[in-house]
């Protein structure tokens, strides 16, 4: 009868070395959706807080507003942060936090994009 075969003590446990594989994946495919955006859309991301993710639902662009006024230009700026998603994935989401104290997040599916 034969051992099973085991990984070496000096391996990384296979649950960090997913977190940090799945990290890269985000990474850089925020790294592309950036890239894709118009200068102007870039500008607007830069003032707020933002990241891709990736998980279990899919995709998801998450913008955090800090104040009303970028709220409202990243709210007029749905279809152009939907464009430059749907281009990594159709089932895409995007999640908008208004400032802090002021609302829910809203939350809207590139696939049902209207614009």
């Amino acid at each position: 009868m034969t051992q099973p075969c085991l990984p070496p003590d000096d391996l990384p446990a296979l649950d960090s070395s997913f977190r940090e594989l799945s990290w890269e994946l985000e990474e850089v495919t925020g790294e592309i959706f950036y890239n894709n955006c118009d200068p102007i859309t870039q500008g607007l991301l830069r003032q707020c807080g933002w990241d891709v993710t990736i998980r279990s639902q899919g995709l998801t662009l998450v913008v955090i507003c800090p104040n009303h006024c970028l709220n409202w230009q990243v709210l007029q700026s749905l279809s152009l942060l939907a464009e430059s998603l749907q281009i990594l994935s159709n089932t895409a989401k995007i999640r908008i936090y208004p400032p802090p104290g002021t609302g829910t997040p809203m939350e809207v599916m590139v696939e049902d994009s209207f614009w």
